[in-house]
Formats: C-alpha cells, structure tokens, sequence
C-alpha cells in the first residue's frame, strides 16, 4: 500500500482566529483518511505503534517517532492492529506557511539564523524522520500540550516560542545527521578544537558532540583539560571572543551585531565575557587598536 495508490483529499484545518498555530493531542482507532493539506504538520507518537504511508513509502513507526510532514504530501496513518498493542496517541502541531516567510533583508544576526531554519523546512520536498533519544523532542511536544491545555494568558506566544524550539531542534539534529564523523585514529582533542573553531557560532552541546564521535564525555573532557588547560565551554568562549576581538578591528559593526555573530545573543554576559578576557570592553578595545593603527 502506498499513498499514490489513489486519489486523496486536500483537508482544511480550522486555526483559531489570527493565530497559524495549532496543537491537539489525541488517541487514534483504525486509521486517518489518506489527505493531504497547505499547511506543515509535525507529527509526534507519544505512546503505541502503527504504519504511516507517506508518498511511495510505509514508514513502520513506535513511541518516540516524530514526522514532518511538507506542504501539498499525501500520508494515512494507521494504528497496529493486534489485539495486545497499545493505543496509538500522538500530538499533532500544525502550522501555517507565513511562519517560515523568507527574510528578505535579515537585521541581524538572529533573523539570519531563523532564515536559515526556516529556509530548509520551507525548500524540503520530501517527509522528514527523526527518534527522540533523549527526551528532547518529548519534553517540546508535552511544554506544548501543557500550553494549549493551560489557556494561560500568553499561551498562544508560549506555542509559538515551543515551536521554534522544535524547528532548531530538528535543524540541528539534521545537520548533526549530514555531518562527517572523524576517522577513529583522529586525536579527538585536536579534533574538538578544529569543529569549535568552524561552529562556533552555533555548536553541538557537549553530550552532543561526544555521541557523534562515540567517545564518552567524561573523557574526552578530562583529555581536554589535561592538553588545553581548558573546559570545552571554555575553548568555546575563548574562540568566540577572539572572533569577536577580530571583528570589532576590522569592521565598523556595532557591538550587539558582532556578538550576535559569533553566537552571543545575551549583551550582558557578552559584556562580562569580554572585559574578563581581554582587560577591557568591547567599545575601549576598538577605541585602543583605531589608535594604535
């Protein structure tokens, strides 16, 4: 069975009024009428098993999978049958394609990043999978329903802010999937140190990082700190504040936008961050080496 075996429907979704985001978690009987839609979807499986037929595929699925679905894809979903399976409950977040807008002209530094999140969701033309490992993806999707079924003041800004939570996620762990791990003789110090100084702005988290390379992080710390003298937080700081300190010389950008540029989004601990290391604040050591030209 595939979802091109026959024709399908284009399903309309009721958003609430002004607002393109939309959550709901359910339990499913049977199986959904093959459809498609003009809005993204992610689909969460928070508990049971099932099949998915998505374009020309059957996607066997468990607890812990997740699916985003494009624009225009025809899918059926459809719950284990056996007479010991679990009830097939999932979460559904639906969104709608003015959210992934381009930028046309980025401010800064944090709508380029945005641009580039949104941009591989809103250019992918195939389905997406991912397996929550650890809990991540869960504990975004359950901070949804808590929101939804909460009806706080602000719970609508709350999904939205989940949501953009779940994007990066995604993103990032789709470029930790495309990434290319390092042969096993590779000094993994030497390593560590080569990909913080070409992802700084935006690096994988340490346990992250450790589960790529297949190393624990109890070692890999401890070898780093015995050839550095340095936490691998600490290298990343220290890069990104030479980053910085080559930016404020040889550009005239403004301060928020070079911290923004090397992954600091927070003025004040970049502030404290940099008089730290380098004696002086940003706007002194500019000042200091335009003199010293």
């Amino acid at each position: 069975m595939s979802s091109s075996d026959h024709s399908f429907q284009m399903l309309e979704h009721p958003f609430p009024i002004e607002t393109p985001i939309s959550f709901k978690m359910f339990t499913v009987e049977g199986s959904f009428q093959e459809h498609a839609h003009d809005f993204y979807e992610i689909i969460y499986i928070s508990e049971g098993k099932g099949t998915l037929f998505i374009h020309k595929d059957s996607l066997p699925f468990e607890e812990g999978d997740l699916f985003f679905i494009p624009i225009g894809m025809p899918h059926l979903l459809k719950a284990e049958s056996s007479p010991s399976a679990l009830p097939l409950q999932m979460m559904n977040c639906m969104f709608q394609t003015e959210l992934l807008a381009p930028q046309y002209e980025p401010k800064n530094e944090l709508d380029r990043e945005f641009d580039a999140i949104a941009q591989f969701f809103r250019q992918s033309e195939a389905w997406l999978r991912y397996q929550d490992q650890g809990g991540e993806l869960a504990r975004i999707m359950y901070n949804m329903n808590f929101a939804v079924n909460s009806q706080s003041p602000g719970f609508h800004y709350k999904l939205y802010i989940c949501l953009l939570d779940l994007l990066n996620t995604l993103y990032r762990l789709q470029q930790f999937s495309l990434l290319s791990r390092p042969d096993k003789w590779v000094d993994p110090v030497a390593f560590t140190i080569e990909y913080i100084q070409v992802h700084y702005r935006d690096p994988l988290k340490m346990e992250e990082f450790c589960q790529w390379l297949s190393i624990s992080p109890r070692h890999l710390q401890r070898k780093f700190k015995e050839t550095t003298g340095y936490t691998y937080t600490q290298m990343l700081q220290q890069i990104r504040i030479q980053k910085s300190c080559e930016l404020l010389i040889n550009t005239d950008r403004s301060i928020q936008h070079i911290a923004d540029e090397v992954g600091i989004h927070d003025m004040k601990y970049f502030y404290r961050l940099f008089k730290t290391s380098c004696g002086l604040t940003p706007l002194h050591f500019r000042q200091h080496h335009a003199r010293t030209k």
